[in-house]
């Protein structure tokens, strides 16, 4: 939805439908989403790194001098690329020099195999402590976001607000994140300033904590219907959630939020145990990040029978610390 804008300042409509104030939008970027280009095929491994958004390398293995502007990720071993070519995709390369090559004369060999439909498979079985741990070394990916639909710069508008069934909410208003840009098995939202259900009593120059921890947590449920293939009718139980606080975040400049979910949906109708992996971005500055733990159910019904037994158990519990309170009050407990 465009907005008026006067000679210095353009307004755009956050997801809970408050104005935020930016500068007049930087020009060239929406041309860029228009452009049709013809796709080109890049092998895994390059003798010329940059091609990509993200080029692997070894860390006692060297750069060409003449590639400073390539985004490098530091691996320290096979298991640590094939991670990363699972989570990336076509998003990222792996460079071997001449030189380390000649010294690892099998290493050639094992890399090319990386990357193949058996090796994703495999790749796919990563735990939550081994996925934080490569999403933590890995920046966002700035070139692909720079001809993405989402905000990045101050001065850009912001998407519009995420489908609220991907996010179990009634309103538009209570969503948190914009609509999503993928990339290998990440999505990446625009984080909002505030929804109608959150309220606070005072104001602040910086994003509050309850509004990353929701904004994490809508993500981690999005990312599980997107790109996990859960059914709209299906449903979450958070178990666990993780988070670590780095950085404030302002409330003047746009925020980026990635996800990963290890959930794939393969047709299956038994509740199953998934985790999401949530970070939070402001000037490519790691600010916030957590890993949440869920079960996942398939359906409503699935859904429903759990949170019936939920109650019975809730139930149960309450009756049995109840009768102690009563024990206690009638002196039924020797001191």
């Amino acid at each position: 939805m465009n907005t008026p804008m006067n000679n210095s300042v353009q307004e755009s409509l956050s997801g809970n439908g408050q104005l935020l104030q930016f500068r007049p939008m930087l020009k060239g970027r929406p041309s860029l989403l228009h452009i049709e280009r013809k796709k080109r095929k890049h092998a895994f491994l390059t003798d010329h790194p940059g091609l990509k958004p993200y080029t692997l390398v070894f860390e006692d293995d060297e750069l060409p001098a003449e590639s400073s502007g390539v985004q490098a990720v530091r691996v320290s071993s096979l298991e640590e690329v094939a991670g990363y070519q699972f989570l990336l995709g076509r998003s990222c390369e792996m460079y071997l020099s001449s030189t380390y090559a000649s010294e690892h004369p099998d290493i050639s060999g094992k890399l090319q195999l990386i990357g193949t439909i058996k090796s994703r498979r495999q790749t796919s079985l990563l735990n939550v402590e081994t996925a934080s741990a490569l999403i933590r070394k890995l920046p966002m990916n700035l070139r692909g976001l720079l001809q993405s639909p989402l905000a990045v710069s101050d001065g850009e508008l912001l998407p519009g607000a995420l489908d609220i069934r991907c996010i179990h909410k009634k309103t538009e208003k209570n969503s948190l994140l914009s609509i999503p840009w993928e990339d290998g098995r990440f999505l990446y939202f625009n984080m909002f300033d505030g929804i109608d259900e959150f309220r606070f009593d005072h104001e602040s120059d910086h994003v509050q904590g309850m509004l990353i921890l929701e904004a994490m947590r809508q993500a981690a449920i999005a990312t599980t219907h997107i790109t996990g293939k859960l059914p709209l009718e299906g449903g979450m139980t958070l178990l666990s959630y993780d988070t670590r606080f780095y950085n404030y975040i302002e409330s003047t400049s746009p925020v980026i939020l990635r996800a990963y979910s290890d959930f794939t949906w393969a047709g299956e109708t038994d509740e199953r145990a998934s985790y999401a992996i949530c970070q939070i971005f402001q000037w490519g500055k790691l600010c916030a990040e957590a890993s949440l733990k869920a079960c996942v159910f398939m359906s409503k019904e699935g859904y429903a029978s759990h949170r019936i037994r939920s109650g019975r158990i809730g139930t149960r519990i309450k009756r049995q610390f109840d009768a102690k309170v009563d024990l206690f009050q009638r002196g039924g407990v020797l001191q």
